[in-house]
């Protein structure tokens, strides 16, 4: 939070659990402690980027009053989630007469001998929390099935019945639950219908395991080209040591060609 003459502003940092194609809100808090009236305006380097509701208005004094900054959906996720965006919370004092429909540009303008204070606010993408595990949603299932299952053994047994435990699993069968008969807990599933059904979520276990595996899966690929590489190059080197050997064959064959041909000039010239 920070504390200035006329607005206390929370948070100074602005955190959105980032999340890819999601609108995103984040709340702060203006508090003005004086006995003043304050008007007050938002601004951000990254206007096209954040939806600021409302961004200006007027805080009574000894009030509070919350504004809400909304990140629109975005389509690509930042390198290591850094966010470069600025916030800045101008605050000045005005006559208690006006209204929030009163408020100008111009009185947040220093050239005209406005007194303003000024905070500035940074942004920071955190991860979002993760999702209920298996455990707590199997837990949610059975509740969802067992209360309808209570309910039908409620209507033909009495409340001394169920304390003695009498009720046995034909109960269900006898009083006409949709269910017919009860065997095993996937059957009374299948027959509740969609309404019970669950979705089940990747725990942290699970999310480990499947890191490792694409882990390994990127290792074995590097390796891989590792020595596709070292392949070539061992290859090429035979190339070049080919190419080297026909060089010098080829230079000994001029060699020996001048040789001759010098031979016979000076046979030629001796005659």
């Amino acid at each position: 939070m920070a504390s200035c003459d006329l607005l206390d502003v929370d948070p100074l940092e602005l955190q959105f659990p980032f999340v890819l194609d999601k609108q995103i809100p984040c709340p702060l808090r203006l508090a003005n402690r004086t006995d003043r009236t304050v008007a007050f305006k938002v601004k951000t380097t990254n206007p096209r980027k954040y939806c600021v509701r409302p961004n200006n208005g007027i805080v009574p004094p000894r009030s509070l009053c919350t504004v809400v900054v909304t990140m629109q959906a975005q389509t690509v996720v930042p390198p290591d989630l850094q966010c470069k965006d600025k916030f800045m919370v101008q605050s000045v004092v005005i006559s208690d007469s006006l209204s929030a429909k009163d408020i100008t540009s111009q009185m947040f303008a220093k050239e005209g001998g406005n007194v303003l204070q000024e905070v500035k606010l940074k942004v920071a993408y955190v991860m979002p929390p993760e999702p209920p595990s298996e455990i707590a949603e199997e837990h949610d299932g059975l509740d969802r099935v067992l209360v309808p299952m209570q309910r039908i053994v409620d209507n033909g047994k009495s409340t001394s019945e169920l304390s003695s435990g009498s009720v046995s699993l034909r109960s269900a069968e006898e009083f006409g639950s949709p269910v017919g008969r009860i065997v095993k807990s996937e059957e009374f599933l299948k027959a509740a219908g969609p309404a019970m059904e669950t979705k089940t979520y990747a725990g942290p276990g699970e999310q480990s395991h499947q890191l490792s595996a694409i882990i390994t899966k990127l290792t074995e690929e590097k390796n891989s080209a590792l020595e596709q590489n070292r392949k070539l190059q061992v290859e090429l080197e035979l190339v070049r040591c080919e190419a080297r050997k026909q060089q010098s064959a080829f230079s000994l064959v001029l060699l020996i060609a001048f040789g001759l041909l010098g031979i016979v000039l000076g046979y030629i010239v001796k005659k």
